[in-house]
């Protein structure tokens, strides 16, 4: 129980320097208030609702946490990932972007890949910043269609061996209830990201920009969203 205690006082202190922002102090003494109606705009955004998003989605990545950790087998938390400055790193970036978060489900999102950090499998992923900030840019729409595209390929239905790795953006669109003009430009994104791939670049026949397969990085960000242990 000591590195789980550990790891959520890290959480909380990380918390406290946040939510005492120097950058959003220097904007107040630099005399934002100031500026006609917009400053005034700015200053009382900054002061209240911001603050409310940040109390409120922090209390929730807490709990989240918490309660991820509990199902964690303390023999399998990285003890010396914990006290390294990459830890402190992750964490303070990680509760950043969590702030600003204006979806419930994202912010699990956020705990759950936090929690995976923790362990001695998750701490050896490299560049765990960029699986943050690629987060912070995706909707919780843009993960549902990635997991659905990793659910497929790795569940596959077709016979054919060629094209078992397929995923139509049409079924994407039905099964996810997502209109079909989205779920293309949703994958666009993931696509700009590597997370998945254009299936049929490459292929024989007319193309069509319609039909996807995930990446090995994808799935591990997948894995990362949808394991706790």
């Amino acid at each position: 129980m000591e590195l789980k205690k550990q790891a959520i006082e890290k959480v909380d202190q990380a918390n406290e320097f946040i939510s005492n922002s120097p950058i959003i102090k220097g904007l107040f003494d630099g005399g934002l208030s100031l500026i006609p109606i917009i400053g005034q705009a700015i200053s009382s955004s900054l002061d209240a609702r911001s603050f409310k998003l940040f109390e409120e989605n922090t209390k929730q990545f807490t709990k989240e946490l918490k309660s991820l950790i509990e199902n964690v087998d303390e023999r399998k938390i990285d003890k010396n990932f914990l006290e390294s400055p990459e830890f402190t790193s992750i964490l303070i970036d990680t509760l950043a972007r969590n702030a600003r978060a204006y979806e419930n489900e994202k912010v699990k999102n956020y705990a759950k890949i936090f929690a995976n950090y923790l362990t001695l499998k998750g701490s050896s992923i490299a560049y765990k910043e960029g699986f943050i900030k690629i987060l912070d840019e995706l909707t919780v729409d843009h993960i549902r269609i990635m997991a659905f595209i990793c659910n497929q390929v790795d569940n596959p239905t077709e016979e054919n061996e060629k094209i078992r790795d397929r995923v139509l953006a049409e079924d994407a669109s039905n099964r996810l209830d997502i209109p079909l003009e989205r779920v293309l430009a949703y994958c666009q994104h993931l696509l700009r990201f590597g997370l998945i791939r254009d299936w049929g670049i490459g292929k024989l026949g007319a193309y069509k920009p319609d039909k996807f397969s995930i990446t090995d990085y994808g799935r591990e960000l997948v894995q990362l969203l949808t394991s706790s242990k």
